[in-house]
Formats: C-alpha cells, structure tokens, sequence
C-alpha cells in the first residue's frame, strides 16, 4: 500500500513540475505536444515531447525510460521546416480517425474471411498528438492505439502509414543528440 502511494505521488509530483516547467515562454505558442502511455506503465499523461514556434524543444522522459530527466534544444532551420512541413500534411490535418478505424476493421475482416492468422496484442501502446495545443478553433487532437503494429500489419492503409511515419519522426526527436539537461 506504501509503494503504491509514492508511486501516486511522483505521478503527481512530476506532472505538476512537468506543466510549470514547459510552459511557453513570453511571444512563444506551443505546436506540437506529443504523448506515449503503455498498459504496463504507469506514464501519467505528461507530454514526452512539445514543439514551440521557436524552434524549441522540451522532452520528458520519465523514471522508467533510460536518460529520464527533463531536456531542452533547439531544431535547426531544415530539421524545423522537416517537422512543420510532416506536421501540416494533408495526413496530419486531416487525419480521420472514424475513417480509418472504417478501413482498419475491413481489412481486418478480409483477413480473417481470407484465412490468415488472427492477430491479438496484449499490451497497448497509446499514441496521442496534439497540434497547436490551446489555439481556440486550431487545436487538432490525434490518437491511435497500437499505431505502429496497426500500420506495419496493415500497409495498405496510406493514412494510418503516414500517421506512424510522423509518430517515428517524434520518437527521433525525443533522443537529438542536441539535447541538453534542464536544471
């Protein structure tokens, strides 16, 4: 019972220290949030990952990732202009989920009416992207359960494709080898 109460608590602890430290700073708005949560991790729904229109960077990587800690850097020109333009796709902006959750389920019928081996995934990985998190008629929230197994298993679905492509290109930011610990 006591474990599970410091585990609330540093759960707590670091989403409040999480929030007041990667606010915005002054002329700043935030592009990007990213998040990641696994069923077999207690993660919290802090942003491993936030994009301001400066070109900064803010990473979290919490207690059960190695190098966990809070970074900062900056993208340079072509790695922003790489991002922005990623993040203003028409697979971005006007990501579906209903639709493609439509396709997903079809395609996982044909493969069982066809006979193929039926898949299961025991542990989810959650997968959610907020685009210009807090802009009142701009915000656009994106989420997937198990995007990458989906979209590997289901190539043929452009959308859910290109929605894993953006989600590998976060993971590459969240280990820049500019990064620089914060105090």
């Amino acid at each position: 019972m006591v474990k599970i109460r410091h585990i609330l608590l540093f759960l707590i602890l670091g989403s409040a220290t999480w929030a007041a430290m990667a606010a915005a700073a002054p002329g700043e708005r935030e592009l990007l949030r990213y998040t990641q949560g696994h069923d077999m991790i207690a993660s919290g729904d802090f942003p491993l990952l936030q994009v301001f229109d400066s070109g900064r960077v803010r990473v979290h990587l919490p207690a059960w990732m190695k190098n966990s800690g809070d970074y900062e850097y900056f993208l340079t020109d072509r790695e922003f202009k790489v991002l922005k333009d990623r993040l203003g796709s028409r697979s971005v902006q006007d990501f579906d989920r209903a639709a493609v959750e439509k396709e997903l389920r079809a395609a996982e019928a044909a493969a069982v009416a066809g006979g193929r081996q039926l898949f299961e995934i025991s542990d989810n990985t959650y997968t959610r992207m907020v685009l210009n998190p807090g802009s009142s008629g701009q915000e656009k929230n994106i989420s997937w359960t198990n995007l990458q197994n989906d979209a590997q298993r289901h190539a043929g679905l452009r959308e859910l494709g290109e929605l894993a492509e953006t989600e590998r290109l976060l993971q590459k930011l969240l280990h820049h080898p500019q990064m620089k610990p914060l105090d």
